[in-house]
């Protein structure tokens, strides 16, 4: 059984970009696409199920505002939201910005495709970018995302 107490995705070297009380929301380590976020449960479960009821209250909202966190500052022509827990079992959500620049290098290769698949260019942009991509500055949009959610939470 895998350890439910490791984050999963989470980058280590940046701070998290919001922290509430129920959910940390950090840039995603293993891949460097700007503004891909994990959203984790402060309470590790293994699955929405066991979240208690004022998490669960609380991810639509956290959702959200991070995903117009990132529609504001990376533009992206669609935000994808899913929950796997493969690497650990402990539920954590990805808000994936899928943008015209990362379309565009999709379909460059695989030219065959005509259709985007969701979860097939996840996948690809997950194992082709593992490391930082040059003229991109996933830190610089980190700091912009986390700028926005400071100003959305001031006007509260």
């Amino acid at each position: 059984m895998r350890d439910l107490t490791k984050r999963a995705g989470q980058s280590r070297s940046t701070s998290p970009v919001l922290v509430n009380e129920h959910f940390v929301v950090e840039a995603c380590s293993t891949c460097y696409i700007p503004g891909y976020l994990i959203v984790t449960p402060s309470d590790a479960v293994e699955s929405l199920s066991q979240m208690n009821p004022a998490a669960l209250a609380a991810l639509g909202p956290t959702l959200a505002m991070i995903t117009a966190a990132i529609e504001a500052i990376v533009q992206p022509q669609r935000v994808y939201c899913a929950l796997f827990s493969e690497e650990t079992r402990a539920v954590h959500l990805h808000l994936f910005p899928r943008t015209e620049w990362l379309t565009s290098q999709y379909f460059a290769t695989h030219p065959d495709e005509t259709e985007i698949s969701g979860p097939r260019l996840m996948d690809w942009a997950r194992r082709t970018f593992q490391k930082p991509i040059r003229g991109m500055d996933r830190d610089g949009i980190l700091e912009k995302i986390r700028a926005w959610l400071a100003f959305r939470a001031s006007e509260a």
